[in-house]
């Protein structure tokens, strides 16, 4: 993998990272590195909204960013470590 592409991945991740943190309603963290975004949130918030929470994610990903090179993961866990849970955002079709 070219620094080009690295680059370009990193700046993806970035992007995301700060889309889902400015979306974000409850207190939470987001962190992303090269490929790989984590979100942090309450147990309460994983237990009764992943779902929502998860739609909400790709939906504006989906708008923000239609066009993507690479996949990204995105993990969403819980602030106190008992959950902990892996999604793929899928590179787009072209």
């Amino acid at each position: 993998m070219t620094p080009l592409v690295l680059s370009q991945i990193a700046d993806l991740g970035s992007a995301v990272a700060h889309l889902i943190k400015s979306q974000l309603t409850a207190d939470g963290t987001v962190h992303a590195a090269a490929n790989q975004i984590v979100v942090s949130i309450s147990r309460f918030e994983v237990e009764h909204r992943l779902g929502n929470l998860l739609q909400q994610i790709y939906r504006s990903v989906d708008q923000h960013f239609p066009v993507r090179k690479e996949h990204l993961s995105l993990i969403i866990r819980d602030a106190e470590g008992v959950y902990e849970n892996c999604f793929k955002i899928w590179k787009s079709v072209t």
